[in-house]
């Protein structure tokens, strides 16, 4: 029995030990909330806000949670494309909000929150979630779960060239063929 108990114990410690190194080794944004040239500028939702005082974009927030297997596929397949990053880079403030952080910051009313406690004001109960909020702080489009590149492009060029506002998605992705 004492064995049985020292293999399931090792065999748990050895699968942490892998699933962790995988993830900080994939080169993903959760991992070390690095940004460079190759990749989206991620911020926190208190340095975008500051930052759009000067600079007035669309917000694009981000929800994820660093070992969620739908946020790593999407940083891999959608977040890691060049055009992607350039895109996101120059039209929106991209905020990454881990949906069970304790990080302060501050939201668009001027009151600090949580990570955790900003994800639960907004409904976000999955990941991954994208939420797009105009320069002045209302919200356009809530984008659940995960996307293919296409399509998240899409959606980012539909909110960045304002046409949400006078046409639905649909239309503009005939409009766009």
């Amino acid at each position: 029995m004492l064995i049985l108990k020292y293999i399931t114990v090792t065999a748990a410690i050895l699968f942490l030990s892998v699933s962790l190194s995988l993830i900080s080794s994939s080169g993903n944004a959760y991992a070390g909330g690095q940004s460079n040239a190759n990749s989206i500028n991620w911020e926190n939702l208190t340095v975008a806000i500051k930052k759009n005082k000067l600079h007035k974009k669309v917000f694009l927030l981000h929800f994820y949670f660093p070992t969620c297997a739908y946020c790593i596929r999407m940083d891999k397949h959608v977040f890691s494309r060049k055009s992607v990053i350039n895109y996101v880079n120059k039209h929106f403030h991209p905020v990454l909000v881990d949906i069970y952080g304790n990080k302060k910051i501050l939201y668009f009313n001027g009151a600090y929150l949580t990570e955790k406690q900003l994800a639960a004001k907004l409904n976000i109960t999955g990941v991954p979630t994208e939420i797009f909020f105009t320069p002045y702080y209302r919200k356009i489009f809530l984008l659940p779960g995960y996307w293919k590149k296409s399509d998240f492009m899409l959606v980012s060029r539909w909110v960045a060239s304002g046409k949400y506002k006078i046409e639905s998605l649909r239309k503009f992705s005939h409009n766009s063929k």
